[in-house]
């Protein structure tokens, strides 16, 4: 969920710290699942489509297929784990354009160590995200599925209302609040310092 890819950059803000003896670390942050929950919802939403359009139409073709694309179902797990990789894929490279990135880069001065910018850092981006999105799909393919091997394995049917996608919110809030709480209790711990300090 907190996973990132910490991209190095050289800025010219960061040689003027040097240079005054300030530590500062300037790098890009590119987290490992971009997308979220989102492909898990869209993959979801995909293979319930056929068992909602049979209970409109009638069709018996469309009950057969949405059976089979159910939990437990004969093509539910190959293709939840393809409409993921598609989605995952896909959503990455909607949220981060490596163009628009490598641009902004350019304009302001900063680079990749090792990169040339412009139409070079671009590829590099994108290769990088390219990777991103292949350790993201792994992780939510095996979380969606998760409770689909649990179920087979156990027979246990305790498991099949709570998805992957219960579990990367629940995680998602979780680390929410902990971050939160930090913040404040920093905060509150500098306020001391200062009165301490104004007291002196």
């Amino acid at each position: 969920k907190e996973a990132e890819r910490r991209v190095p950059i050289n800025s010219p803000s960061r040689y003027q710290a040097r240079a005054r003896g300030l530590d500062s670390s300037s790098f890009l942050p590119f987290k490992v699942n971009t997308s979220g929950v989102m492909p898990i919802i869209f993959s979801s939403s995909m293979l319930a489509l056929p068992s909602t359009l049979a209970r409109f139409t009638g069709s018996e073709a469309l009950a057969t297929l949405g059976k089979s694309l159910f939990p437990g179902g004969a093509y539910y797990v190959p293709i939840n784990v393809g409409l993921i990789v598609f989605f995952n894929y896909f959503y990455t490279f909607l949220q981060l354009d490596p163009k628009d990135v490598s641009e902004q880069l350019k304009r302001g001065g900063a680079s990749i160590p090792g990169v040339r910018p412009g139409k070079q850092t671009a590829n590099f981006l994108s290769d990088m995200l390219g990777n991103l999105s292949v350790l993201g799909s792994v992780f939510l393919g095996v979380l969606a599925v998760a409770p689909t091997a649990v179920e087979q394995a156990t027979n246990l049917t305790a498991f099949r209302g709570f998805a992957g996608t219960s579990v990367l919110i629940l995680v998602g809030v979780a680390t929410d609040t902990a971050r939160r709480v930090k913040a404040e209790l920093q905060m509150e711990r500098l306020a001391v310092k200062s009165d301490q300090f104004d007291l002196e």
